[in-house]
């Protein structure tokens, strides 16, 4: 899961970039997809995603822009989808909770994924609602601060309660056994939400849902280095070779024009105008590589990860004796990673005051996919945090990725206020508020996380029989993967942890 995606200076770049990830931008930044967010990156049915399909409609409803403020009655238009195929006029009623990405046709239209073959097969009427800021739902003109400040998990779970409220109304749904389904962010949505308005619904499948949104999240770094060791020894020394010789490079001037020349920097370290955030920049892209093969890995998601964007893969790339040195093994592996996911393969982009250039910008393209970026990128620095460093001490990446870089980006991003004070007592709130991982209880709800996906580490395994709480760790599998369509090859975890998933389905509907 889990913070990021950066964005465009003028209005004809940003035009013509919707949907596709910006030349300024690493593919994956804080754990996020520059692209589409966590769950629909790269989707292999996004292609289809707008195909118009019989009684699904789009919609909109009133919300309040400030749900705590009783004296600000300022509203804005929230954006729904309502899919009627498979309505058996039960009463049951499945919602997918979208997040950190604008809402499309693709979660609510296409029957091969998991959450909508069980509505088939129960009968329920199926929504999807589109988080506010994000997309088309924009409580203010733009993102700039202090209108940003509205976007919160807070505001976002009343404006969840108040959209079924309003849907039980509308639909004249009449003591409707709602359920609610998300992934990553939204998964914790879904999680807290159940645990907050328990009235509201009869259960919840909170898929790779973190709970402890810790501040340093180094424990990601250690993840990964454990995948890639578990995966291949020889792989795990040789991303350590790498990195740390290429850390060593990145001390002397000699060194950095070889960087220069390795990835074919751009713009290349010129001696004398770079400063420590670009070298931090340049790890910071580098690791992100390796970041979102292990994430997605053997995940069903979409044709590159189908077609072998895997952690096995990966590490085919650099155990390979064909190329003895081991940074140019890093240089392949980039290369190959950004043509499995039909990127440019080129020089590699370098620059930390473009990057910021691109998140300082507040305002909305039109399909709100680039700003999405920047929403995320507040809702890491005001309440999650999840930074993804590399301070653990020794490891494999070495401590390329100090706490200072993101420290430092939010403040770049959002000004002055937002410095590390901010954001270390707000991600203190938020911890204290919510309770964390240790402190989650509720009833009725699956929370199903990947061993190999980074983010399962800040999941809850609080196991409560008596209340069906009910946590899974998949072996094998990574970010989201309950939730896509079988494929043949798929770890053999996954099979028996959905069924598990439809057993206690069954048993929060009462049947």
């Amino acid at each position: 899961m889990k913070c990021g995606k950066l964005l465009l200076v003028l209005g004809a770049l940003l035009a013509g970039s919707e949907g596709a990830r910006h030349p300024h931008l690493p593919p994956y930044l804080l754990g996020r997809p520059t692209s589409q967010g966590f769950v629909a990156h790269g989707d292999r049915f996004s292609e289809n995603a707008d195909t118009p399909i019989a009684n699904l409609t789009r919609k909109t409803l009133p919300q309040k822009v400030d749900n705590f403020d009783n004296t600000n009655n300022a509203m804005y238009d929230q954006h729904y989808w309502y899919n009627s195929n498979y309505t058996q006029k039960k009463g049951i009623v499945f919602l997918m909770i979208q997040g950190e990405a604008p809402a499309t046709d693709l979660w609510i239209q296409n029957p091969n994924y998991q959450y909508l073959k069980w509505a088939k097969e129960f009968g329920a009427d199926v929504f999807q609602l589109e988080h506010r800021c994000f997309g088309q739902s924009r409580p203010y003109k733009d993102l700039s601060y202090p209108n940003i400040k509205v976007c919160t998990m807070s505001q976002a779970i009343a404006d969840i309660h108040n959209f079924i409220g309003q849907m039980n109304i509308q639909y004249n749904f009449r003591n409707p056994k709602w359920i609610t389904f998300g992934g990553s962010y939204p998964g914790t949505l879904s999680a807290l939400f159940r645990q907050q308005h328990p009235e509201d619904t009869v259960g919840a499948v909170a898929s790779s849902a973190p709970l402890d949104w810790t501040l340093d999240f180094f424990e990601y770094a250690m993840v990964v280095e454990d995948v890639l060791n578990q995966t291949s020894t020889d792989c795990w020394q040789n991303v350590k070779d790498a990195f740390y010789k290429m850390q060593q490079l990145s001390l002397t001037k000699q060194g950095i024009q070889q960087l220069n020349a390795y990835f074919d920097l751009s713009p290349p370290f010129v001696d004398g105008q770079y400063t420590q955030h670009d070298i931090d920049n340049f790890f910071a892209n580098l690791y992100g590589f390796f970041q979102g093969v292990v994430q997605y890995t053997y995940d069903g998601r979409n044709a590159a990860t189908l077609n072998g964007l895997n952690v096995q893969q990966l590490c085919n790339k650099m155990n390979d004796k064909n190329v003895p040195d081991v940074i140019n093994r890093v240089n392949n592996t980039v290369n190959w990673i950004n043509q499995m996911n039909g990127d440019t393969v080129g020089p590699f982009q370098n620059s930390y005051k473009d990057m910021m250039a691109v998140l300082a910008n507040v305002s909305y393209d039109n399909s709100g996919e680039l700003a999405a970026n920047r929403g995320w990128m507040w809702l890491c620095c005001n309440e999650l945090g999840a930074l993804q460093t590399t301070d653990q001490g020794r490891n494999i990446f070495q401590q390329t990725v100090p706490m200072g870089y993101f420290i430092d980006m939010c403040t770049d991003m959002f000004g002055p206020d937002v410095g590390i004070k901010f954001i270390r007592d707000n991600n203190k709130q938020t911890l204290y508020k919510y309770g964390g991982a240790d402190n989650y209880q509720a009833t009725n709800v699956v929370l199903p996380n990947g061993a190999f996906d980074p983010w399962h580490v800040l999941g809850t395994y609080n196991n409560n029989t008596a209340n069906h709480m009910t946590p899974l760790l998949i072996q094998g599998a990574a970010h989201c993967s309950d939730m896509y369509p079988t494929y043949a090859g798929e770890p053999a975890d996954l099979q028996r942890n959905r069924d598990i998933i439809h057993k206690e389905l069954k048993y929060f509907l009462g049947l």
